[in-house]
């Protein structure tokens, strides 16, 4: 029964995480609410994962880095999560400024996943930053 309530709560946080990407901008009451809900999580890798979103809803780009970093660091046997955190920071690093990055992480994310749903997310992430590269190289 504890592990339903935990994956309910995760499957809440994660709803509020994906809607807030979404919409680009978070609101001081919706970071709230999110960070409510991150104190119901009690698995550490996906507390720290949901950490990582709300620092990145807040516009703490390194923060979210370094707490993904220390997921992969500290969990690197939980595959589900370690992939979604390789995703989010490749996508932290292409929004501060560090395309390079993005596109290798998303790369590795790709090749070691291989026929699964992640790597199809990280082959269509490669391919948006190649075409924002290639547009980028237009208007120069």
């Amino acid at each position: 029964m504890k592990k339903i309530w935990i994956l309910l709560i995760c499957v809440l946080i994660a709803g509020a995480v994906a809607a807030a990407e979404e919409q680009g901008d978070v609101t001081a009451a919706e970071i709230q609410a999110m960070e409510k809900r991150l104190e119901t999580v009690f698995d550490p890798a996906a507390r720290l994962f949901y950490q990582a979103n709300i620092y990145r809803a807040k516009g703490e780009l390194e923060q979210a880095l370094q707490t993904l970093a220390k997921l992969t660091a500290l969990h690197a046997h939980e595959k589900g999560w370690l992939i979604r955190s390789e995703l989010l920071s490749a996508k932290l690093y292409l929004e501060v400024g560090m395309a390079d990055a993005a596109e290798v992480t998303a790369r590795q994310v790709e090749f070691l996943n291989e026929g699964t749903d992640a790597a199809k997310t990280a082959h269509q992430f490669r391919e948006s930053i190649k075409q924002a590269e290639e547009q980028s190289e237009e208007v120069e």
